[in-house]
């Protein structure tokens, strides 16, 4: 494994989403390169052991897909603790490397680096006007929020045609982009209690609420007018395999987790992770790379 140059946790600090879940809970439950979404293991990996370098390996094969090594100017739609943006300019030569974040905690802590070949912003992709055009992006669970939730069929797909224009404007041509998203299946009745279940996991008091779980339709036809699909890869058994390492860590320091966050919140981490894994593994959710080329 090559590890990026990490920071010290600092302690206090009360994330936006969930409240009460700083640095230091974040590290204890995602693990050193902090990233929120499925890994890459190998065969025989023990998954919370191996968990740091499932999820380089998976961003250095995003790196790879994306064209993105020794790029000029990347851009990370949803950059989180900045474990890409720091990958990118250390480890893939990227020469400058730019995150949009919901979370001004998060973008302090992008900051806290000290690496000035990255910078985070609170923006939104509407608001984002960027310095010029970028080589490469990257989505890794972004666009599961472009869409609030319960919009109607013909408002979700002029804002995901519109999401993918506002991006292709921001690419030079040719640059590819690499998505990493949640998708929605056909809803089941056995095993879980879908409506319920999900239900959570889209509401406040979800760890992790999104808006709109799209359909894979959904998203390829939004893309269809700026980039041209290249690769569609199911990988619901990753993000799967990450939600089980997650409960195994949590479950290991539960105690620190109380201390570092507090019991509603572990508990709702611990209520949502099982959903989504139960979700992934029983193909109620689906997980899927998209790899795309701007026109």
């Amino acid at each position: 494994m090559t590890t990026v140059p990490g920071r010290p946790v600092r302690r206090g600090h009360t994330a936006e989403h969930p409240p009460g879940a700083g640095d230091a809970f974040h590290r204890l439950l995602l693990g050193e390169t902090m990233v929120s979404s499925g890994g890459y293991w190998e065969d025989g990996e023990d998954l919370a052991e191996t968990l740091d370098e499932a999820q380089e390996r998976k961003l250095d094969r995003f790196v790879e897909l994306a064209g993105a090594t020794g790029a000029r100017r990347v851009l990370d739609l949803g950059c989180g603790w900045g474990t890409l943006l720091n990958r990118l300019t250390v480890v893939h030569g990227v020469e400058h490397a730019v995150g949009l974040t919901h979370s001004r905690i998060q973008e302090r802590f992008v900051t806290g680096f000290g690496n000035p070949r990255i910078s985070a912003r609170v923006e939104t992709w509407q608001d984002h006007v960027p310095d010029g055009p970028y080589d490469a992006a990257f989505g890794i669970n972004t666009l599961e929020q472009v869409v609030s939730a319960g919009s109607a069929r013909d408002e979700r797909a002029a804002r995901y045609r519109a999401f993918f224009t506002s991006l292709g404007a921001a690419l030079r041509p040719g640059a590819r982009l690499v998505l990493h998203i949640l998708t929605a299946q056909v809803p089941r009745t056995d095993g879980l209690r879908p409506v319920a279940d999900l239900a959570f996991l889209r509401s406040a008091g979800s760890p992790f609420p999104t808006g709109h779980i799209p359909r894979l339709r959904e998203v390829v036809q939004g893309a269809g007018g700026s980039f041209d699909i290249l690769e569609i890869v199911d990988e619901h058994a990753s993000y799967a395999r990450a939600c089980r390492a997650w409960l195994q860590r949590l479950a290991r320091c539960r105690d620190v987790a109380v201390v570092l966050a507090g019991e509603d919140v572990v508990t709702r981490y611990e209520r949502g992770l099982g959903i989504l894994a139960h979700a992934l593994e029983d193909r109620i959710l689906c997980n899927v790379r998209i790899t795309a080329a701007r026109r």
